[in-house]
């Protein structure tokens, strides 16, 4: 049996504000810091370049950075499907990923517009490997997943400047 040090943590960073994804890829940052192995699985952002891919994938190569999206879900196209597919790949991760830290960023997402059900991914991510630590991102966590989770974080908006008419700036949103 692990001691509490050595067991792997599930960690919910959820609410309506900015900076769900941004906390998770500071801590991926950190992680890599202490030579730890890093996975990060996008379930909704798609094939847009973002900082964090172009700072993932060229700095840490050997890492898992992968997009399975299709962007924001009022862009048409299978939502349902894409998520499904990845979390199929979120599975394989979960039962074979032989590294410290899992990031499935806007999970939550998937799991509140109905793309994926709470049922299936709960078992899933509670029998992971036991030094295994996940982070699941998104608004709308479900409460079944928020009462399994370790560690849950509200982030939650006071002001954001897309309210005044500001779009999504690079190198802060993105």
């Amino acid at each position: 049996m692990l001691g509490d040090k050595d067991r792997g943590l599930l960690l919910n960073l959820t609410g309506d504000g900015k900076g769900k994804s941004t906390g998770a890829f500071g801590t991926a940052v950190r992680a890599l810091g202490w030579g730890w192995r890093v996975a990060i699985l996008q379930f909704l952002k798609g094939d847009r370049m973002t900082g964090e891919r172009n700072f993932f994938t060229t700095h840490f190569p050997e890492m898992i950075f992968e997009d399975l999206g299709l962007g924001l879900s009022t862009h048409p196209g299978d939502h349902a499907g894409a998520a499904r597919r990845g979390w199929e790949r979120a599975k394989e991760l979960l039962a074979g990923f032989d590294g410290e830290l899992l990031i499935l960023d806007e999970l939550n997402v998937a799991l509140r517009n109905g793309y994926l059900s709470a049922d299936e991914v709960i078992p899933a991510l509670t029998g992971r490997r036991e030094t295994l630590n996940v982070i699941v991102t998104g608004r709308g966590a479900p409460p079944e997943l928020v009462a399994v989770s370790d560690l849950v974080s509200e982030v939650r908006e006071i002001r954001h400047p897309f309210r005044s008419g500001i779009p999504a700036q690079k190198g802060i949103d993105y």
